[in-house]
């Protein structure tokens, strides 16, 4: 009984120190490595290092206008443009010179032609939110990325930085979805501040990464506003309930979310503070991915949520939930809580099915594939991730 209660107050010590130092990050974080996003791995085994593109086959030229859809859905074209540009900022971020001379060339063109230029509604209104994801996803927040690396392989005129900093700045501030003041009164959200939405996330990630590559504090602290939001609101089973309404795509955005919670607890991590461990009452990142891990074997789990079916965009059937195995967008957080956590229950539990691979069923099978290819393979895209998981993610 004594040794219970030891264990009881040792707990709760954890979750209020937890608690206490993130407040102060919160209040008080600071830059400590300006320009420096993502460091560039000293083992680059896991990395791309070479250009395997045609710097005139795989030209990105600037797209001028965001024009997203009102209902579901983003501006493709600058999908398409990431794609394209993920030939550069892979390699780049592996420290091929010549990509980062292509990265910068190909940004600073973007930049002198002011291109994403958003023209669209004010908040409220669908095509505003699809418009502000669209930049925030497929531009700022890779394109900021890959400029870091660019700056710490390659000189660059400081001419040409101050105009790509000048843009970046601007698309930033003008796709602004920090969502801070606002709750859903509905539905499964209802309750739930939009600060922890995906597209909020996805804002503050850009914010986040502008603030580093201009040593602006106040821009850095931006994202750990929403990273709590998330945290504290998720579910006791670790639902998120924005989240996981949303029919056959609930545990798609469930994904996403986590996502770009590690992009910013990545991004923390490499200024100095570990925020990887928030954790309000046993609310925290290890019990999003037990809701995730539990998903996985017991599917059903999701149906009580999903079936409200808000904006599921082509995956009506919330009985069946669309994760592909090839996305990153879908399971790049595993990279970042697999290799930071090896010893805990989550992926212990991971390791366990791993070796019993006939009794799986097809998600657990995803998400074993997923955990075995730790360290070996990357994934074909950036949005979500920002950048290589394969490569950043890991540690």
């Amino acid at each position: 009984m004594k040794k219970l209660l030891i264990s009881l107050i040792f707990i709760l010590f954890l979750f209020e120190n937890s608690f206490a130092n993130f407040k102060q990050i919160k209040k008080k974080a600071s830059v400590n490595k300006p320009e420096i996003i993502f460091p560039i791995p000293q083992k680059l085994n896991r990395c791309q290092t070479k250009l395997y593109a045609s710097s005139e086959t795989y030209k990105v030229k600037p797209v001028l206008k965001v024009s997203a859809p009102k209902g579901y859905g983003l501006d493709d074209r600058f999908d398409y443009a990431l794609n394209r540009f993920s030939n550069f900022s892979f390699p780049c971020s592996g420290g091929d010179s010549v990509s980062c001379k292509l990265v910068a060339e190909i940004i600073l063109e973007w930049a002198k032609a002011d291109a994403a230029k958003r023209t669209g509604p004010s908040d409220g209104e669908g095509r505003h939110w699809n418009d502000t994801l669209t930049v925030n996803l497929y531009v700022a927040s890779p394109m900021i990325a890959a400029y870091s690396f660019a700056k710490q392989v390659i000189d660059i005129p400081e001419a040409d930085d101050e105009i790509i900093k000048k843009w970046f700045k601007k698309i930033v501030k003008k796709n602004k979805h920090l969502l801070y003041a606002e709750t859903y009164d509905y539905g499964g959200a209802s309750g739930t501040p939009k600060r922890a939405h995906n597209h909020a996330l996805s804002s503050a990630v850009a914010h986040m990464e502008l603030g580093v590559l201009l040593n602006d504090n106040k821009l850095f602290r931006k994202a750990f506003l929403n990273y709590e939001a998330a945290i504290k609101y998720q579910r006791k089973d670790g639902s998120l309930p924005i989240e996981v309404r949303r029919g056959g795509r609930a545990m798609f955005y469930q994904g996403r979310a986590m996502n770009a919670l590690a992009v910013i607890a990545i991004i923390a991590e490499h200024q100095g503070y570990n925020i990887w461990e928030l954790d309000f009452k046993g609310k925290n990142y290890h019990n999003l991915v037990k809701f995730f891990i539990d998903f996985t074997e017991n599917h059903e789990i999701v149906f009580k949520y999903a079936k409200e079916n808000r904006w599921p965009g082509p995956a009506k059937n919330y009985k069946v939930q669309d994760l592909r195995s090839n996305s990153g967008s879908n399971w790049g957080w595993l990279y970042a809580y697999a290799s930071r956590f090896p010893d805990h229950e989550n992926i212990k539990r991971l390791k366990r099915w791993s070796e019993n691979k006939n009794e799986l069923n097809s998600y657990q099978s995803n998400i074993v594939y997923q955990y075995l290819n730790i360290g070996k393979k990357g994934f074909g895209s950036a949005s979500w991730t920002v950048i290589e998981p394969n490569c950043h993610f890991t540690k």
